[in-house]
């Protein structure tokens, strides 16, 4: 008993590690986005709102919150520090920037600012150097995704971590994404989705139990938990592989803070189905079909993010949901064997059953709250 509640306590420890580097990482990262076409660059600079703050002290009225009016107020010293730290050099030459919109949103629940600006250089932009240097000495966990989409060929990527030193970005070198990376984007962003990783958890649960008429007892042996598994991976998969692609290619639009309180709320549902004393094996196969539709669109969000312009819709789409699925399967393949060692302990049938899954339900309305409002 001491044993397995050792490794219990491990996998816990484990997945609780990760859900807070996913939102430590997610909550310190900027995301800027450079368009080159011919001579033109325009630029999309996403930078966390927390972090900026911390920077330029944003909240004038300190009542704990930064409202739009504190932020466009602000407009001028903002684009002023955002410039200061960004050099940008189209083949040797800086073309000068020009701030030209600012605007306030939400991410998976992370408020930021997005800046755009534009720059034209004198011919045709063949190579650029980029040295970012924002924010690293006010948040030193900071980082940023920097993305150079060439136009009708391709796109390239690089991560800064720290300050120093430039990175070259050359048309010569931009193609299609090789398919790795297209993969190595969808086990990431699965991974880094603290909120599909709980949603999944939660329908795993009770897997691992068999429902009887006096409420439900532990499986008896390996094969009914695995099947189970299978369906309601396989329901989750299909319902959200739909909506990924219907959202990846235009059919379908929604509304990001939309989504995201969405896929909050089907965490609830989920958990506290799971507090019902006859709530047993693949029952959550009917929740992984109807709320992974909504979580399909979570991931197309993602999926616009990574620009691979120049590739097919298709093959970007198929990486990047493969990626997904490997992910997924990963985290299943450390649950599922570790659940049904400990399915016939108290501590599994009540600790993990009733109080992880009240923990998760408690959490996922403090994120409903947050996304929504």
């Amino acid at each position: 008993m001491s044993r397995q509640f050792t490794i219990l306590l491990l996998l816990l420890a484990t997945a609780m590690a990760h859900v807070a580097c996913a939102r430590a990482q997610s909550g310190h990262e900027s995301s800027l986005s450079l368009h080159v076409e011919r001579a033109s660059v325009r630029g999309e600079w996403q930078v966390p709102l927390l972090d900026l703050d911390a920077a330029l002290t944003l909240d004038s009225d300190r009542d704990g919150r930064i409202a739009w009016p504190e932020i466009e107020h602000r407009r001028a010293e903002i684009e002023e520090y955002l410039d200061a730290n960004l050099r940008i050099l189209a083949d040797g030459v800086k073309p000068g920037m020009r701030f030209e919109k600012l605007s306030f949103g939400a991410r998976q629940g992370e408020p930021f600012v997005l800046s755009e600006f534009s720059a034209v250089a004198q011919d045709d932009v063949e190579s650029l150097d980029v040295d970012y240097t924002l924010l690293f000495e006010h948040r030193p966990e900071h980082r940023a995704v920097v993305k150079v989409i060439w136009q009708g060929l391709g796109s390239q990527r690089a991560l800064i971590a720290a300050p120093g030193g430039a990175n070259l970005f050359s048309r010569a070198d931009a193609g299609r994404t090789p398919w790795v990376e297209l993969l190595k984007s969808g086990v990431w962003h699965i991974w880094i989705g603290y909120d599909h990783i709980l949603f999944l958890l939660v329908l795993l649960i009770p897997a691992v139990l068999r429902r009887t008429t006096h409420g439900r007892e532990a499986a008896t042996d390996f094969s009914g938990p695995f099947l189970r598994v299978v369906a309601i991976v396989s329901a989750f998969t299909v319902a959200h592989s739909i909506t990924l692609s219907c959202a990846a290619l235009g059919w379908i639009v929604l509304p990001s803070r939309l989504v995201e309180s969405a896929i909050a709320a089907s965490v609830v549902v989920a958990a506290l189905v799971n507090l019902l004393p006859r709530t047993a094996g693949a029952s959550g196969v009917w929740i992984a079909s109807g709320f992974g539709l909504l979580h399909g669109f979570g991931f197309a969000n993602v999926l616009s993010e990574i620009d691979a312009e120049g590739e097919p819709a298709w093959r970007t789409l198929l990486g990047f949901n493969l990626g997904v699925e490997i992910g997924q399967l990963a985290i299943v393949a450390v649950f599922l064997p570790i659940a049904y060692l400990l399915r016939t302990t108290r501590f599994y049938r009540t600790g993990v059953v009733y109080g992880g899954s009240s923990l998760a339900a408690v959490c996922a309305m403090f994120w409903l709250w947050q996304r929504a409002l």
